[in-house]
């Protein structure tokens, strides 16, 4: 079974973002480029636990369209959306899925559920 996630974000989440994010846990978490491509593995003290698809930029009413009007409100210029896939457990997708929701907080950026789309978390003060 994958547990998987939709990142989405103001800006390309490989120029700063996620490596923010992993510095507020001393860097534990690290994204390494998987070869011969520009996804990315997310790791956690040197275990695999996602692969981020390369991001693309898609317009606010696309977003909409895909992930309902509230998506598209919180990032009216549009976003970068990239799928997060976690092959692996339940467990891990939830480490996954709090590393992400760090990432995005303070900013307009989004976590959501692609089976249910529903938003996982969402900055209200943003």
């Amino acid at each position: 079974m994958s547990y998987d996630f939709h990142l989405i974000c103001e800006q390309d989440p490989r120029l700063g973002l996620l490596a923010k994010a992993s510095a507020q846990f001393e860097d534990k978490f690290t994204l390494a480029p998987v070869e011969a491509s520009e996804h990315l593995v997310l790791g956690f003290n040197g275990e695999d636990l996602a692969l981020l698809n390369v991001p693309h930029r898609v317009p606010a009413g696309e977003l909409g369209r895909i992930f309902g009007a509230r998506a598209a409100a919180q990032l009216p210029q549009g976003g970068w959306v990239a799928e997060v896939n976690c092959p692996a457990d339940k467990d891990t997708a939830e480490a996954v899925r709090q590393f992400l929701i760090i990432a995005v907080a303070g900013t307009r950026g989004l976590v959501i559920d692609p089976q249910s789309n529903e938003l996982i978390t969402a900055d209200p003060g943003a």
